[in-house]
Order: C-alpha cells, then structure tokens, then sequence
C-alpha cells in the first residue's frame, strides 16, 4: 500500500494531495507506480490508472500556482540564447505544468511522421501511425477536441469547401486542419478525479533529484526525493519520468552513481538528437480568389471545436520530392514591427510584451525578451490613431477569450486588400550534434543545471524553401493568388529569424535497439526494467504538429502497457 509505517499510521483517512514539506523526515513511500511531475503526460498516466488496482504516487515538484523558487530549478544555460529562448520560460513547474499556459493547438502526427525516410537521417519510428489512432481518439477527451477528425469534409461539413475558392493542386492540400483544446489546464479539469481515487496519491513539493539503481544498474531501487530539505524516498515496481522533455533528459545524465555517464547513457545517446520547429512568418501573399473569400478566420466544427485551415504537402509529394513535413497558416503581419500601421497589432505587441507575464501559446523571439526594446512610441502612436477600433475589439476579445470556456484561440484579423502573412511551422530533421548536457552551473538542491545545444541544418532550411515555392507556382497557375516575398532570399531569412523554445523533442528517442536510442517501443529505458519515459523527449522525429495531443497518446498508451505488467 502507499505510505510507510512513520506516516500512514498518523491518518485513517490519508489526503490523496499532500504537500510533500508537512510530510516526516526520512519517509519511505511505497507503492506499484511512481510517476515522477503532474504535467500533461504525468496526470494523464495517473488518472488512466485509477481503475487499475496499482497503487500509484504521483510526485509534482511544484505547488498549484506557479512559485518562483519552483521555476528557478527551469534555469540553464543556452549555447546561443539568438536562436533559443531560456529555459525557464516555455515551462512551468506546477501542478498541471505547462498546461496553465499553452495555446491548445492540436493535430496528430500523420503517416509519414513515423517512416523511415532515406532523405532524413535518423528517422523512424518503431511503431507506426496506425498504432497511436486509438489512443489519439481517447487522448481527444483528455484535450477536450470533440471528434478525432481533421479533415475540412468531416470536421466542417456545414462551411465552404475550399479555403481559396479556385484554388486546385495536387502538389499543395488546404483540407487539413489544426485542432484548438479549450485550452484544457489538466491541472485544474483533472484534480477533482485525482483527489477522490483511493489507489492515487500527489505529492506536491516533492522534487525529484536522483534515480538510484540496483548494483547491477538492471533496475531501478528507489529515487531519491526532496522537499523543504527533508529526504524522502520512494520506492515502486515501475517508474515513469513524466517531467517533460528536457527535465527527463536531466534526470537520466545526474543519475550517474551506477553509470558514470548517467542512466540509459553508455552509447552517449542521452540528450543529443535535440529537436523542436522552424517556424515563424516566411512573407506576404496577395490572394485572388475566385467566387468567394479567402477563408482566413477561425471556425467551429459542428461540435463546437475551433478549427484553423491549414496549407500543406501531400504525403505523397514529401515522398516524392524528400521534404519534411510541414503546414501552413493565413496570419496577420508580423506584430513588433510598428510599420503595419494596425492599432489591434500594436496593442497586442505592447500588452504581451511589456504587461502580460506569462508564457506565449507558441515561441516568439519578439516576445521572449530576446530582441531589444525598441519602437514603443511608433506601437503607441498606432493605437492612438484608432483608439476606437481598439475598444471595439477589446469588447470581443473579452467575451470570446476571457469569458468563454472555450475560448478564441488567438488574435485573427481580415485583410481588406486580401494581403496575408504566410506563418509556417516545418518539421525538424534530427542531428546528433543538436543536443542537452549538463552545465557546470548547479541549482539550489546542488544538481547540475542543463546547457542547450539547438542547431538546425541545411535540409530543415532547404525544405522550408522547396515547399514554399510549391506553394507559389500553385497558386500562380491556378490564377489564385501570387507571393509578394523573394523565394531567393527565402533560405536566408529562414536561417536567420528561426527560433525555438517551446517544443522539447527527441532527447531520449524512442527505438527497438539500444544502439539506436534512449527507449524501447514501449517507452521503457534500455537496459533498465522498470524504468519508463512519458514526454516528447521519446520521439525519434518532430513532425510539424505541436507535441501536446501526441505526449497525451503516448501515455494513454503507456498506462494500458504498466497496467499490463
């Protein structure tokens, strides 16, 4: 049962939450399953197991809020801070994670995602699309996404069929959709259920420093846990690291008692193959539409979900031309550039820039505090021009975003002139020399910080470049529009305005033999028994869909795989 004889015995009635600082000195906590952080994954992974019988604890290093003590233990080093934001900013240390504060954009891994493909190194998966479908399908209840469909035809059978109404290619697809949760804070929708299981007990507070092994380093013993400088152990038949994708990575590499290179690290694969998404604005195309309007704005679905249409290449054509994967969206002009004249634009620049102190949905070099701070009386002379619009549309935006439980996923508006940013979001080739180490810095429970190593290479740039210029000649030779930007200069914009910080992808890759990667098909550490990773960190490739609704599948998965054990 979960407790020891120094602290179940002080209640009849134990608390299913407990902040972990209350708890005795020198507690042991037994259980079946441990699941070390409550974010996404880890929350997931709990609540799939209350039915099972297991008695399971879920540790958070966190509170319920987000505390700054807490997310000091996010800080690290960044190798090239231009190109990737600070650690501590894309994450949150609390009970939910990152959940509090993400956008909630959604869509599934598709086929090719988990191909070996000869054109990217290092790809593949060793299990396919087909093997997720189910768990995508009950990972849309978790995200609260309404029907696994993401198709226009099915997903908007009551709106337009075409995004660009004369638009027709076979090299370039506008029927796919991006999905919007809420955004679902698991934190919040899921604590009630936690609190009420009998088999599930959350420690708040409760950091986990190190997993210490058997002798024979085939297992794992116990972790070694802390909270208000009290140790406290914990010891269970399986282990899984839901700490997200960079925390995971850390806990294998500090966990170096039995293995002088950390855990699951003797063909120094932990933490190299680092990946996340080029994206950003590519430029401006102007629109022609035939009999009708450039569909720009978000929909609902006929189950109330918001939908965004999306640019993107067939499968079929990436196979054919050796692209990466890759989608695209209509989006007003970059916002910290004061010269697009828009009151609503500057607004929002100042708001989120200098006013609102949270994580951005998606990564943005503009808002991160990376570029210096420049051009506020420009933003401010543009809000003063057109206060009155401004107010209109704070009105909205209060009602959509702020009341609504479902709220308006983002800031969208109509071109008059039928001119829109082109913003893409690629998929990442994986490279080894892209990776996570340690840092000689250490955090204030003396445990070595992480140094970020991001780089991308000539094919993530190249096909960013290739499926733009299929983008163009379609919609020149349909007579639907035209690009107002330079294909020519295109790479080199790319390389240059690249950024990443919110996706952390790859770092302990899944694959069937150890020489190969972190982690087995079933998210199981090689070499370890009773180890296991629920966390993007696990996935060979990136794709170009965010990792949410993919972390939650996987571990639905992962959890129907411990309740078989």
């Amino acid at each position: 049962m979960v407790g020891t004889k120094h602290y179940a015995s002080q209640r009849s009635k134990p608390q299913m939450i407990t902040d972990a600082r209350k708890v005795p000195s020198d507690l042991t906590i037994v259980c079946d399953v441990c699941v070390v952080g409550a974010g996404a994954a880890g929350i997931t992974l709990a609540h799939e197991l209350r039915t099972s019988g297991k008695q399971v604890v879920l540790l958070e290093g966190g509170g319920t809020r987000l505390e700054s003590s807490a997310q000091d233990l996010y800080k690290g080093e960044v190798v090239d801070p231009e190109r990737h934001g600070p650690l501590d900013q894309y994450r949150q240390r609390r009970f939910g994670g990152t959940t509090a504060v993400w956008g909630g954009r959604c869509a599934p891994f598709t086929a090719v995602d988990f191909e070996e493909r000869p054109w990217v190194p290092y790809s593949g998966w060793p299990i396919h699309k087909r093997d997720l479908d189910s768990y995508y399908l009950r990972a849309h209840q978790y995200c609260d996404l309404g029907e696994y469909s993401y198709e226009v035809a099915a997903a908007l059978p009551h709106q337009p069929p075409e995004m660009i109404p004369g638009f027709h290619s076979d090299d370039v697809c506008t029927d796919r959709l991006w999905r919007f949760s809420p955004p679902t804070h698991f934190g919040k929708t899921f604590i009630g259920a936690l609190k009420h299981c009998q088999n599930i007990r959350v420690y708040l507070h409760s950091n986990c420093l190190k997993i210490r092994l058997h002798k024979n380093g085939g297992s794992v013993d116990h972790l070694q846990v802390v909270s208000a400088g009290k140790i406290v152990s914990v010891r269970a038949q399986h282990y899984v690291l839901a700490t997200g994708g960079l925390e995971a990575t850390r806990l294998l590499l500090v966990s170096n008692d039995v293995h002088r290179g950390g855990i699951g690290n003797d063909r120094d694969l932990v933490g190299r193959f680092y990946l996340s998404h080029m994206t950003g604005d590519v430029g401006e195309v102007l629109f022609t539409p035939k009999r009708g309007h450039v569909l720009w704005n978000y929909e609902r679905a006929k189950d109330g979900v918001y939908c965004r249409r999306t640019i993107s290449i067939p499968e079929a054509k990436q196979r054919k031309d050796q692209l990466l994967n890759f989608r695209a969206i209509l989006s007003h002009p970059p916002i910290a550039d004061p010269r697009h004249g828009n009151a609503i634009l500057s607004a929002m620049y100042l708001i989120k820039r200098y006013l609102a102190h949270r994580i951005p949905p998606e990564y943005s070099k503009s808002l991160s505090g990376m570029m210096p701070v420049r051009r506020v009386l420009a933003h401010s002379l543009n809000v003063a021009r057109d206060f009155g619009n401004v107010g209109k549309f704070s009105t909205m935006w209060f009602r959509e975003r702020i009341l609504s439980t479902r709220k308006l996923p983002s800031v969208v508006l109509e071109s008059k002139s039928n001119i829109y940013t082109l913003h893409i979001d690629a998929e990442q080739s994986p490279n080894p020399d892209s990776r996570v180490s340690l840092s000689e810095e250490k955090d204030a429970f003396g445990i070595n910080r992480l140094k970020v190593d991001w780089r991308f290479s000539d094919l993530d740039v190249q096909s960013i470049v290739k499926s733009c210029c299929l983008i163009a000649h379609a919609l020149e030779h349909s007579g639907s529009g035209k690009i107002l930007f330079h294909l020519e200069s295109l790479a080199d914009r790319v390389s240059a305005d690249c950024s990443v910080g919110s996706h952390h992808i790859g770092s302990t890759r899944m694959a069937r033999l150890p020489s190969q990667g972190v982690v087995d098909e079933n998210c199981r550490v090689h070499g370890v028994d009773n180890l296991y990773i629920a966390s993007s960190s696990v996935f060979p490739t990136s794709s170009f869909a965010n990792p949410t609704l993919t972390i939650v599948a996987m571990a639905i998965r992962l959890a129907d795989h411990v309740r078989a054990c």
